[in-house]
Formats: structure tokens, sequence, C-alpha cells
């Protein structure tokens, strides 16, 4: 009895980890600052590879920040591997929800 409790508890635990954690490729990918893991942490905006969004702080909301140009004047795209926003030439697209 003990461990069909268990069991179910686990389940349960997993089911709700997977629905709060899902990717939806059908939203902006906009993250709640409010949870600790995406404050500070460049994060990939599905509907415009120009931008990434930025959690200041826990209290604060996600804000679009733009890719600048680089230093000899080339247009960026943000780099969702890594992290960081590159020029056209070094970007490549990759899937949404790996």
């Amino acid at each position: 009895m003990k461990s069909t409790l268990a069991f179910v508890c686990l389940a349960l635990f997993v089911v709700l980890f997977t629905a709060v954690n899902a990717c939806d490729p059908n939203t902006n990918n906009q993250p709640d600052c409010s949870n600790a893991s995406n404050v500070q942490v460049k994060i990939r905006n599905f509907w415009d590879p120009t931008r990434y969004w930025w959690c200041q702080s826990s209290s604060s909301t996600a804000e679009a920040v733009v890719c600048a140009e680089s230093a000899d004047s080339v247009t960026t795209g943000f780099d969702p591997t890594l992290k960081e926003c590159v020029p056209w030439s070094q970007w490549s697209w990759t899937a949404y929800c790996p």
C-alpha cells in the first residue's frame, strides 16, 4: 500500500513538473521572472531571432533585448545554443523545443 502511494505521488510530481516546464512553440517564450532560474539568463525569443528575453530580477517583467550590431557594424542574431548574439554568418536556426 505504501509503495503504491509513493508511486502515485511520484507520478503526480512528474506530470506537474512536465506541465510547468513544457516548451510551447506557439508562444514567444517570454519567461516568468519570478522563477529564480530565469533571472539574469538570456532566453530565446521564439518570434524574433534578433532579440532575447532578459529578467533583471525576480520582481521584474521580462524585457525583450535587441541584439546589438557587432564592432564592425555587422547585424547579429541570438544563438540559443551559445546564449549570445552572433553575426548572421555564424547563426543557424535550431528547433524551439528539443
